[in-house]
């Protein structure tokens, strides 16, 4: 999927991370899968859960709570991974993220979007598209493709080709 195509796309799936609520374009969600256990790879990232099974091929989870800065939470009923595409310089890959919960799907037209805060310098908001105001609540419309950085994108994509050498390790065994 290109970034032209997302732009054209004004659906935003809104879900919650802790009591906030986020948003990511439709156009960048794969899937929405229940959470099942997930793979550890040694050496990640603090926020990178491990890897799963996806029709095959490896994917990458991230722990939302944890890349946001927010305490770590057990999963319950509700807790989910949304599959989003990340598209980095000529780089797409496939990511799963765990989030508390997704609320339902709006429509957002461009000119509604309010200007994301100017949070300083000690503050990443790159990754902020902009805001939204839903019945007196903000919703902070994401970025997906800056939500990782490219170093970021790069031990993601380090851990992929770790797990699928240690399957194909597992394979040679049998």
């Amino acid at each position: 999927m290109t970034k032209t195509h997302e732009t054209e796309i004004n659906s935003y799936l809104i879900f919650k991370i802790g009591d906030e609520l986020f948003a990511a374009n439709a156009g960048k969600v794969q899937r929405i899968l229940e959470m099942q256990p997930i793979t550890v790879v040694p050496k990640a990232q603090v926020y990178m859960k491990g890897v799963i099974n996806l029709m095959g091929n490896v994917l990458p989870v991230i722990d939302a709570r944890l890349k946001m800065g927010m305490p770590k939470k057990e999963a319950d009923n509700n807790t989910c991974i949304i599959v989003l595409e990340v598209d980095k310089g000529n780089k797409t890959i496939e990511t799963g993220i765990i989030v508390d919960a997704v609320q339902s799907v709006v429509e957002i037209e461009k000119e509604n979007f309010k200007r994301p805060p100017e949070l300083g310098i000690e503050v990443n908001s790159d990754f902020i598209k902009g805001m939204y105001e839903k019945d007196n609540k903000f919703i902070m419309l994401l970025d997906i493709d800056n939500v990782f950085s490219v170093e970021e994108v790069v031990s993601i994509t380090e851990a992929i080709i770790e797990a699928e050498n240690e399957l194909e390790g597992v394979k040679d065994l049998e």
